[in-house]
């Protein structure tokens, strides 16, 4: 009964056009028009009826994602006889845009400012210093004046002294020949550890796709883009990558063509296993 007292208004009022509605009124409007109730589209195209219920309310959080969910409405406008293309480009205009903002994630970083030391204290540190050097002169002086001269048992000193000053030099030569041997052979053994560096991903288009590349805490990249456009990124932990028409994308691992998307997956592929291609 509700569905025919809708048709009755579409009769009445032949005004509805594409561009002053959203698709999901045109589509409910034109389907009004022809007199064709939500089960009988929903048995001709094979899908759901909550589906078809969704697109007419404009609702996509109801819909599959975005692959699936523009088949639907290409599916729906062909079967109504109209511009399917057409159809689709102002779903993407009115819906896409509303998904990427709730999508879209500031990251704000923030800097800790560097201090500068004050000249003042600068002055301050290099006159402890100076008084330090001062002091440490006058104390080294009045030792040395207060050092008792002993002439007795000259001739043991003049023997005693030239031997333990051998001694030590020998030692001194000895400890600098050890010294020079560990660092010869620390620079033998050390070297400089081989930097890691991760693989780079790289996106290509043929032609237009919608394209998504995010993880846990990020979105890098989100939305339609067009031909021509490209895309670097680094590849770490928890990324995962969707694509729309997959096939319009050519993905580059290192400048090596390498295939990630199929036809069955094409939808958050992980890529963690292409850390160590």
């Amino acid at each position: 009964m509700q569905e025919e007292n809708q048709i009755s208004q579409v009769d009445a009022n032949d005004t509805t056009n594409e561009e002053t509605t959203t698709v999901g009124m045109y589509l409910k409007y034109i389907r009004l028009k022809q007199k064709k109730s939500v089960e009988t589209v929903s048995e001709a195209l094979c899908i759901r009826k909550v589906y078809i219920k969704a697109i007419e309310e404009d609702n996509i959080e109801e819909l599959p994602p975005v692959p699936y969910g523009i088949g639907f409405v290409r599916s729906y406008a062909s079967y109504l006889g109209l511009n399917a293309d057409r159809i689709v480009q102002f779903y993407k205009q009115q819906m896409i845009p509303q998904k990427e903002k709730t999508s879209t994630q500031m990251v704000v970083k923030t800097h800790t400012a560097l201090t500068k030391p004050k000249k003042m204290h600068i002055y301050i540190g290099l006159g402890l210093i100076v008084i330090f050097y001062v002091l440490w002169l006058l104390i080294s002086f009045m030792f040395d004046k207060k050092a008792p001269e002993d002439h007795t048992d000259e001739i043991e000193v003049i023997e005693v002294i030239p031997a333990a000053e051998d001694m030590a030099q020998e030692q001194i030569l000895e400890s600098e020949e050890q010294v020079q041997d560990q660092i010869t052979l620390s620079d033998e053994v050390y070297q400089e550890p081989e930097e890691v560096k991760q693989p780079t991903l790289t996106l290509k288009f043929k032609g237009p796709s919608w394209v998504e590349i995010k993880d846990t805490d990020k979105t890098y990249l989100s939305g339609i883009k067009e031909k021509g456009f490209t895309f670097d990124i680094e590849l770490k932990e928890g990324l995962e990558l969707s694509l729309g028409k997959y096939y319009n994308v050519e993905t580059y691992l290192d400048d090596k063509l390498t295939t990630i998307a199929t036809p069955k997956k094409q939808i958050k592929i992980n890529l963690d296993p292409f850390l160590k291609h």
